[in-house]
């Protein structure tokens, strides 16, 4: 491994926490750093000298900044290869790697931003905003149906071990029971099984209480804490 030490800057419960577990994972020497988006920290101007696109995750890499979940999620994964943490390139479970987090971050992700942030989309018009909130819910629904029915049979999302792929969806998982949601979601029994199992990882465990070290944040109520 590498002895550059890494540098993560993420909010509590984002998107962010995939990026923080997979580091956790990887073993490589990182620090991290709370920026977090409930108070507007990212958009000070430290971080936004720093970034500004004024988003998390981001990696500092000495004097370089790698921002978006798949391009870091993919760095850490490549610079840790022993960890297993995602497929060799050119094998199809690199490519189905890449579908899984291209999936998350174009449609799951966004469905949610629809339903959290509907003034990014429809401005001050609260009827916009209530017709990008539905619309919202709708693509949810379906992002949830198309995982349980790709989870199907299986313990994890490629392969037969844990990989960056798992840790992206296990936010997800946990943001589906953001009382924001405001509406009844599809069973999801398989999604369930892998987010319980990715819970089960030690890394995992120390990651979230981290975050939770500078907010505290609800889990999903299946999961109980083991450490």
């Amino acid at each position: 491994m590498s002895a550059e030490i890494l540098r993560l800057y993420y909010s509590p419960k984002a998107c962010s926490l995939a990026s923080h577990i997979a580091l956790e994972e990887s073993g490589l020497a990182y620090t991290a750093e709370c920026v977090d988006i409930r108070t507007q920290a990212h958009r000070d101007s430290r971080f936004l000298a720093l970034n500004p696109l004024g988003t998390v995750p981001a990696l500092g890499l000495g004097d370089q900044l790698l921002t978006e979940s798949q391009a870091i999620l993919t760095w850490v994964a490549d610079r840790a290869p022993e960890q297993g943490l995602l497929a060799r390139p050119g094998t199809l479970q690199r490519a189905r790697s890449h579908e899984w987090m291209n999936f998350v971050s174009s449609s799951l992700h966004p469905s949610f931003r629809a339903i959290f942030r509907p003034e990014h989309y429809a401005g001050a018009c609260l009827a916009g905003q209530d017709a990008v909130r539905l619309q919202g819910r709708q693509r949810l629904r379906q992002a949830l149906l198309t995982i349980e029915q790709r989870l199907a049979g299986k313990s994890y999302a490629v392969g037969e071990r844990f990989s960056v792929c798992d840790a992206y969806l296990f936010v997800f998982f946990l943001w589906t029971y953001d009382e924001r949601i405001g509406a009844e979601l599809p069973a999801r029994p398989h999604y369930q099984a892998l987010a319980e199992r990715v819970w089960q990882r030690p890394a995992v465990q120390r990651v979230v209480a981290t975050e939770h070290a500078q907010r505290a944040y609800a889990l999903a109520p299946m999961l109980e804490w083991t450490r």
